[in-house]
């Protein structure tokens, strides 16, 4: 049974061989983390047999799930090389003359495509930082100044997990199709899978490539099962199922031995890494900043998407190989798919605690300062000098004022209130927030403004005397405030 022509069919997690208690008690083992989670959604056997989300987060809410976005730019790149586009040993700046110095370093005459779809330019570290800044002799062209930044050994010998590697694919794209990696993807991809919604964020007139895509957590599901099943999608084959096998499996060793120095990542950060897709201790997986997760395991014939907020997120991925590989081994009842989907029914995130008592005023904002970045700026919100706190329909108004800054979000009181952060330029949507706040005992008033398309939250928290203090609770890895989530228009 499908709820609409293009969703997932839905099942029971016992008609597929799960048990609804293991997925019961991963829900409880993540309770016991520091990880906030904002969805979770279990396939089996191409069935969603568990589905949840955290209010205020809903299924029809899309989700910045920032590094997942390179499997959509990977993706983009299968499509293109079984068309003829390019090719897998083709010359990265073969593409882009324009764009090549004169003292290009000559390492780069051999860094082809497939060293940038495995994170094997030859780099032994992130280069995105230096590839902005030198991007400022190169017109201000990221891909021009990562070409300036020369690799440290031969490409294909080194792993490091590096941005400008897969910008410069979706640049690629982007080139060869001519339109955005968006334009190429929406019927050869999109369309077929059911996904509309998909906006991304840009640089200059390209998607960003490595980040920057908002999806709802069914489209994250519809694509981990696409390459579950080997590119077939309903019956018809929408990517090569040989560049499937290719993305999916070990192209680049990335253990210790093959990484530049410094300490290892996670353990299951090290098994290998294939076309933007990370290999797991069990299947493969892509994975995204705070614990944005498609996790594939092949073995169980299972599908795995979260969306979150964490900083732990080799956690998280033990967690579920604990608690969910245990539960499809068969075994489940009727009354235990019941007490799961009526936990899941009622899923939602703590409210602030509230002693019920009023508070106004306008404060001075003492706002930390984030350290200096390819896309950051100062404060969580740049520009707001003081708020203007106002009692209003049963909970309150908050008003950022500054230089540059006039924006006004509504607060519910025990509920979420939606509001808007205004779009800075023409072009692009306004930032969607669910907000809502508490007077603690003390009279300090606690505010928690969602940036609901988003993993982020803004803590606003003021004592009766102030100031004011504006903080995320993680912060967003682009530091220009709300305004720099504004996604271009779909219509």
């Amino acid at each position: 049974m499908t709820s609409t022509s293009s969703s997932l069919p839905r099942s029971t997690p016992s008609e597929q061989g799960v048990d609804a208690a293991g997925v019961d008690r991963l829900i409880d083992a993540i309770g016991q983390t520091d990880t906030e989670m904002h969805s979770l959604m279990v396939l089996r056997h191409g069935h969603v047999i568990a589905e949840g989300w955290w209010a205020p987060f809903a299924p029809d809410l899309k989700h910045l799930v920032y590094s997942l976005s390179k499997t959509f730019t990977s993706a983009a790149a299968g499509l293109a090389i079984s068309e003829g586009r390019f090719e897998l040993d083709d010359v990265m700046v073969d593409h882009f003359p324009e764009l090549v110095p004169d003292d290009l370093d000559e390492k780069y005459r051999r860094y082809l495509v497939r060293h940038a779809l495995s994170m094997s330019s030859g780099h032994e570290s992130e280069a995105l930082d230096r590839a902005a800044m030198a991007s400022r002799d190169a017109g201000g062209d990221l891909l021009g100044g990562f070409f300036r930044v020369a690799p440290d050994r031969e490409p294909g010998t080194v792993f490091a997990y590096s941005q400008p590697t897969i910008y410069g694919v979706g640049r690629l794209v982007a080139k060869t199709t001519g339109g955005t990696i968006l334009d190429y993807l929406r019927p050869r991809l999109l369309e077929p899978l059911g996904i509309d919604e998909a906006q991304w964020m840009m640089i200059g007139d390209v998607e960003m490539g490595f980040s920057g895509i908002h999806v709802f957590t069914e489209s994250l599901a519809k694509t981990g099962q696409l390459m579950l099943d080997k590119g077939r999608w309903q019956g018809e084959q929408i990517l090569d199922p040989e560049w499937v096998a290719a993305a999916t499996s070990k192209q680049m060793d990335n253990d210790t031995a093959h990484r530049g120095p410094g300490a290892p990542d996670p353990i299951d950060w090290q098994q290998g890494y294939g076309f933007q897709y990370w290999m797991n201790r069990n299947g493969f997986r892509g994975d995204g900043a705070y614990g944005q997760f498609i996790i594939v395991w092949p073995e169980e014939d299972a599908v795995i998407i979260t969306t979150a907020e964490t900083i732990d997120m080799q956690t998280l991925l033990s967690l579920i190989t604990e608690h969910l590989r245990p539960a499809m081994a068969g075994a489940g009842s009727k009354d235990a798919d019941a007490a799961l989907a009526e936990r899941l029914s009622s899923l939602a995130l703590p409210l602030p605690d509230d002693s019920g008592t009023g508070f106004s005023g306008t404060f001075d904002v003492d706002a930390a300062v984030y350290p200096p970045g390819p896309f950051t700026s100062n404060g969580p919100v740049p520009g707001a000098e003081r708020v203007e706190v106002t009692e209003a329909d049963g909970g309150w108004s908050i008003r950022f004022l500054g230089e540059g800054i006039d924006v006004t979000l509504p607060v519910g009181r025990g509920d979420w209130a939606a509001g808007e952060w205004p779009a800075p330029a023409e072009g692009l949507d306004a930032v969607p927030f669910r907000s809502v706040a508490g007077v603690g005992a003390d009279g300090t008033w606690h505010a928690r403004l969602r940036m609901i398309q988003t993993p982020h939250t803004l803590h606003v928290d003021i004592a009766p005397n102030g100031p004011a203090s504006l903080a995320w609770r993680f912060p967003p890895l682009r530091g220009d405030g709300p305004a720099g989530h504004a996604l271009p228009s779909l219509s």
